[in-house]
């Protein structure tokens, strides 16, 4: 059987744009909190810059791209409707692609990427095992 490209390409815009709008939400709400605790501006942007700054921001944007990537991978074993692992390994692959190729100049040291990495990995086979199991 061959692939089907298009849930390929649809999980990854998925992935892509879940976890964009995801992020947001969460920096928005770390902001609000750092500002309510009287920081000011430039100590927030600080702060925002670097996902490091407390374990409890990196842990949630690393949770933040776990979810985006399960979902991802069960819309697109979804859409695909056969060989689902073999969909969210590509799908998985096309944004793992384009993160590096998107990646400029970072303070994330890569132990941090590469732990996002394998455990978003990880949950997109798992988005995809959800919807298989469901299906038999």
């Amino acid at each position: 059987m061959k692939l089907k490209w298009s849930a390929v390409v649809f999980g990854a815009l998925i992935d892509v744009a879940l976890s964009i709008a995801l992020s947001f939400v969460v920096l928005i709400g770390y902001a609000s909190i750092l500002a309510a605790k009287g920081m000011s501006e430039a100590e927030i942007q600080l702060n925002l810059s670097d996902p490091l700054s407390t374990a409890t921001f990196a842990l949630v944007l690393i949770s933040v791209g776990v979810f985006a990537d399960a979902v991802a991978g069960y819309l697109t074993a979804k859409f695909a409707g056969y060989l689902e692992y073999w969909h969210a390994l590509f799908m998985i692959m096309t944004v793992m692609l384009l993160h590096a190729a998107l990646k400029g100049e970072s303070l994330i040291p890569l132990w941090y990427e590469v732990l996002a990495q394998m455990m978003g990995v990880v949950a997109a086979f798992y988005g995809a095992s959800i919807y298989k199991k469901s299906r038999l």
